[in-house]
């Protein structure tokens, strides 16, 4: 006689939601939005559907398998499947509160709405590229203010750039758009 046990959805769903982003971690999966379902079938076995942040982002093998871990990690689950999707596409507006907070304090600026009066770099020393007005400028994490500017349209992951704050003289990350 087989023994099933009954697996709590909420506790398989908190625990992926915890788990870090390996290229931000102050944030975590469930802060990003990421986590776009959770399944629990009554074999023990676990599906979670995933949205990544973006569609090359090469973190998105260890977010896979850090999903797995946790998800095995609570009680009664047998077995995890992760599924990586494209549609619905993830967008900044699925970060929380909690993530927008953590990645200011990080450093990073997070996305929000179109702001009008985007400039191009001017008067200071910059990367010697050409770099189109951006019509989406962040507040600086630093001081908040909104006088500032992209300054190289890469930065160290292919979801974020490099941007700079005229009012402290500071360069941050942002989220694309």
């Amino acid at each position: 006689m087989t023994t099933r046990t009954s697996i709590d959805t909420a506790a398989v769903r908190r625990a992926v939601e915890a788990v870090p982003d390996p290229e931000l971690p102050p944030v975590t999966v469930g802060m990003l939005g990421m986590v776009h379902d959770v399944r629990v079938a009554s074999d023990g076995s676990v599906t979670v559907e995933l949205l990544p942040t973006f569609s090359g982002c090469p973190a998105t093998d260890l977010i896979v398998e850090d999903v797995q871990t946790a998800a095995r990690a609570v009680t009664g689950v047998t077995d995890v499947s992760v599924y990586l999707r494209h549609d619905p596409p993830w967008t900044p507006d699925r970060i929380d509160e909690a993530g927008r907070e953590a990645l200011r304090r990080f450093g990073i600026a997070p996305p929000g709405g179109p702001l009008p009066g985007a400039v191009q770099p001017d008067g200071r020393p910059s990367l010697p590229l050409t770099v189109a007005a951006d019509p989406f400028p962040r507040p600086c994490p630093y001081c908040g203010s909104d006088d500032t500017v992209r300054d190289a349209p890469f930065g160290p992951t292919p979801c974020r750039d490099v941007r700079y704050c005229r009012a402290c003289d500071q360069p941050f990350e942002a989220f694309k758009s």
